[in-house]
C-alpha cells in the first residue's frame, strides 16, 4: 500500500497487482491521443497476450489509476525481436544490458491527476518484483517529447533508426538504482549492533533472552574462517544480517533427508558408494519375484478336512485370534497408522464370530494387507562437505526483495563450497529469500522437526555461454560468446584431434 497526492491536495491509497483481462476496458479509456503518439496504435488484448509483465495500478476501491505493459524487446521495430542487444550496445556500450536484465515499456496509461505518482510507484513494485531486472527501455519517435510524467523516471541515451520507418526514434532509459537500488552487502562490525538489534526485536525476543543482551555484537565479535558475519547497507546503515557457518553435521542430513540429486552436498569422491551392492540388488529381485507370485495367486486349494470337536474348535480359534493381533499390532507399530488399529479390532471381532474357515480367509487377508518391510539402500558419500549453512538471518521488511544480494557476497567468503543451508521449523511461513531455494524431500524415518532447503552456487549466474557446433567431415568447429570459455574450447578440440570425441555424419 502507497499513499498518493495530487497537485490539488487529494489523496488516494493505491496498490499494484498484475493486469487482468477485464482491466482492458478500463485500460482503453485511459488512452489518449497523446498515449498513441508516443505507443502507437495497439491491440491491448495481443499486447497483454506477450508481455512478460503487465502491472495495473488500483486505488482502495478497486478503481484503475493506472497501467504499464513491459515486453523483452523494442518496439516500434526499431531492432529484430532477437538481436536487439548489439543496437542498444553500440548506441551506448556502458550499458550492460542483456535479455535476462532489460524490458521494455510498450504501454503507459493513467488518471492524469495522479499521473506522475502512479508512474513512479509502478516503475518501484516492477524492480521489487523482478529482482535480476536492471534497465528498463522506452522508445518513442524522436520528434515527440515524454510529457510531464515519464520525464520524470527516463533519461535519453540517444537515436536510432527504425528498419520499417523512414525516421529516428528516441532511446530513453530507466536505472534500478534510481528506484530500488541493490543492497551493498559487506562483513559485520561491531558498530553495527544498535542498527541490528531493533530489526531482531521486532521479528523475535528468544534469542535475546536465551543468549542475552549483547548476543549479536558476541556474534560479530566470534568470527574466523568457519564463521561469518555479513550485513547489508542503505546509506551506511545496516538494514540486514546474515550468519553463515562452514561446519555442517553432514551425518545427520545424510540420515534425514534424501540429497541424492545434489550428491550428498559433498565433493565427489572415488570411494563413493552410489549404487547398492549386487548381493542386496539380487536379493531385493527374488523377494518382489516371491511376494509377487504369492499376491497374484488368486487361487486357494481346499483340502478335505475331518471334523473338528467343538473344544478342538475354541482352541484353533484363540491361537488364530492371538497371532493374527500380534502381527497387525507389530505393523501398526512399524508404520504408526491409527485406521490400521480399527481394522485390527474389526478383524478380531470377525475372526471370534467365525468357524475356522472364516478365521483362516481372515488370518490371509491380514497377512496379505501387511506392508511388506524392504531394505531401503543409502549411498554413502566419502568425500568433503560441500555446503555451508545460514545459521541467523534477518532483513528489513522494507528492503525484504532484495535479499537475494546476500548470496555472491557469502558464497565468495567460502570459494570452495557450492551449496548453502538452511534448515527452518516446519510452520514457519515462507520469505522472499527462501523462495530461491529448493526444498528437500525428508525420508519417512526423520527424526529433526525441520525442513531442509539448498541454494546452489549457479543459481547465482546472470548469463549463460552459448556453444554452437557443427559436423564437417569430421571436423569440430565451435565459438563461444564469452571469451572467458576459450580454453574450454582448446580442450574440446584437442580431445578431438586425439580421438576422444566419435566422429558423427550427416551433421
Amino acid at each position: 500500500m502507497s499513499v498518493l497526492t495530487s497537485p490539488r491536495g487529494k489523496v488516494e491509497v493505491v496498490h499494484c497487482r498484475r493486469t487482468e483481462s477485464q482491466d482492458i476496458y478500463c485500460i482503453k479509456n485511459l488512452i489518449r491521443k497523446f498515449t498513441q503518439k508516443l505507443f502507437g496504435r495497439l491491440n491491448i488484448i495481443y499486447l497483454l497476450e506477450k508481455a512478460n509483465l503487465a502491472v495495473t495500478l488500483c486505488n482502495d476501491k478497486e478503481a484503475i489509476m493506472a497501467q504499464a505493459t513491459f515486453v523483452d524487446y523494442p518496439n516500434w521495430n526499431v531492432s529484430n525481436q532477437d538481436n536487439w542487444v548489439s543496437v542498444f550496445r553500440e548506441l551506448d556500450s556502458e550499458i550492460p544490458c542483456t535479455p535476462l536484465n532489460t524490458l521494455f515499456l510498450h504501454l503507459f496509461v493513467a488518471v492524469d491527476e495522479y499521473s506522475v505518482g502512479c508512474c513512479r510507484e509502478i516503475i518501484r513494485t516492477v524492480f521489487k518484483a523482478v529482482p535480476e531486472l536492471h534497465f528498463i527501455f522506452l522508445i518513442v519517435p524522436s520528434y515527440m517529447s515524454l510529457g510531464s510524467t515519464l520525464i520524470t523516471v527516463f533519461e535519453q541515451v540517444g537515436n536510432i533508426p527504425s528498419l520499417t520507418y523512414d525516421e529516428d526514434f528516441a532511446v530513453h532509459i530507466c536505472h534500478r538504482h534510481n528506484h530500488y537500488p541493490q543492497l551493498h552487502i559487506r562483513n559485520a562490525r561491531v558498530e553495527d549492533h544498535d542498527d541490528l538489534m531493533p530489526i531482531f526485536m521486532r521479528y523475535d525476543t528468544l534469542l535475546k533472552e536465551t543468549y542475552g543482551e549483547y548476543f549479536l555484537a558476541e556474534l560479530i565479535e566470534a568470527q574466523d574462517e568457519e564463521n561469518h558475519a555479513v550485513v547489508c547497507e542503505v546509506e551506511g546503515v545496516a538494514v540486514g544480517f546474515m550468519s553463515v557457518c562452514s561446519r555442517v553435521n553432514m551425518q545427520l542430513l545424510h540420515e534425514c533427508f534424501d540429497l541424492g540429486p545434489f550428491h550428498g552436498l559433498c565433493i565427489p569422491h572415488p570411494d563413493d558408494v552410489l549404487q547398492p551392492p549386487e548381493e542386496l540388488s539380487i536379493k531385493g529381485s527374488q523377494d518382489a519375484e516371491l511376494g509377487t507370485s504369492n499376491h497374484s495367486s488368486p487361487e486357494i486349494v481346499e483340502e478335505p478336512r475331518e471334523p473338528v470337536s467343538p473344544e478342538a474348535m475354541e482352541g484353533i480359534q484363540g491361537r488364530i485370534t492371538e497371532e493374527a493381533t500380534a502381527e497387525e499390532l507389530l505393523s501398526v507399530v512399524h508404520t504408526g497408522n491409527t485406521s490400521e488399529m480399527e481394522d485390527i479390532e474389526n478383524l478380531t471381532q470377525q475372526s471370534t464370530m467365525g468357524d475356522t474357515d472364516g478365521c483362516v480367509s481372515c488370518l490371509r487377508l491380514a497377512s496379505i494387507s501387511m506392508p511388506e518391510e524392504t531394505s531401503d539402500f543409502r549411498p554413502i558419500y566419502k568425500g568433503a562437505s560441500a555446503a555451508f549453512c545460514i545459521q541467523l538471518f534477518c532483513i528489513e521488511e522494507k528492503y525484504e526483495a532484495r535479499s537475494l544480494d546476500f548470496m555472491n557476497f557469502v558464497f565468495s567468503l567460502f570459494p570452495d563450497k557450492n551449496f548453502c543451508i538452511i534448515s527452518l521449523p516446519h510452520l514457519t511461513p515462507e520469505f522472499v529469500l527462501i523462495q530461491n531455494f529448493v526444498k528437500i524431500v525428508p525420508f519417512n524415518n526423520c527424526t529433526l522437526e525441520q525442513d531442509l532447503y539448498v541454494f546452489h552456487r549457479a543459481g547465482l549466474l546472470k548469463s549463460c555461454p552459448v556453444l554452437t557446433h557443427h559436423w564437417t567431415r569430421g571436423c569440430w568447429l565451435a565459438s563461444f560468446r564469452s571469451v572467458s570459455r576459450a580454453q574450454e574450447l582448446e580442450g574440446c578440440i584437442a580431445r578431438h584431434k586425439s580421438g576422444g570425441i566419435a566422429e558423427e555424419t550427416g551433421r
